[in-house]
């Protein structure tokens, strides 16, 4: 992490631009959803690996690195948001915020960046299942879905939970 953060302070000393900027460029134009962007601000996605994690950076102003990584893939490659919204939401929410690491770190979740693997998308459920086997990140910050089992928390939808206890997801991702 410390070279990747030195990287980032020189890659961004060389191109300031890339600060708001693609490093490179995207292909198709993004998607202008506003409530799906508000839904993933708010945790509110129907994935609860997302949920947990922006509703932990809510309350604490902090949320794991593997968290940061799945909630911006989710944002930019699943729901196919400019990555500068979630960016900008980040800054503005992390007590740890860096300029250098932020952006450059979301370009590479979104594939504008330095990653030589572009299309990379990170399944939500998959890296729940990961990196969360029982479930004990989701149901420390998502009390409503407390009362299910194990893994089965990263799947609510399986579980008849009334969407005004919980949302349905937004999107269905590719692969589950």
């Amino acid at each position: 992490q410390l070279a990747w953060r030195d990287f980032h302070h020189q890659l961004l000393a060389a191109r300031p631009e890339a600060a708001w900027s693609d490093y490179r460029p995207r292909p198709s134009a993004w998607r202008d959803d506003p409530q799906a962007a508000e839904a993933w601000k708010e945790g509110r996605t129907g994935y609860p690996v997302i949920d947990a994690a922006m509703r932990q950076l809510l309350a604490e102003g902090w949320m794991p690195g593997r968290a940061r990584l799945i909630a911006a893939s989710f944002l930019a490659k699943s729901l196919q948001v400019d990555w500068r919204i979630g960016a900008e939401h980040f800054l503005r929410w992390l007590v740890d915020a860096d300029l250098a690491n932020n952006q450059l770190n979301w370009q590479w979740a979104a594939g504008t960046g330095t990653d030589t693997r572009p299309n990379r998308v990170l399944n939500p459920l998959r890296q729940a299942k990961r990196y969360d086997p029982e479930g004990e990140y989701v149901r420390r910050w998502l009390p409503e879905l407390a009362h299910i089992p194990g893994a089965a928390v990263h799947t609510p939808w399986r579980e008849n939970i009334d969407p005004a206890d919980y949302p349905a997801p937004i999107i269905e991702c590719v692969g589950m």
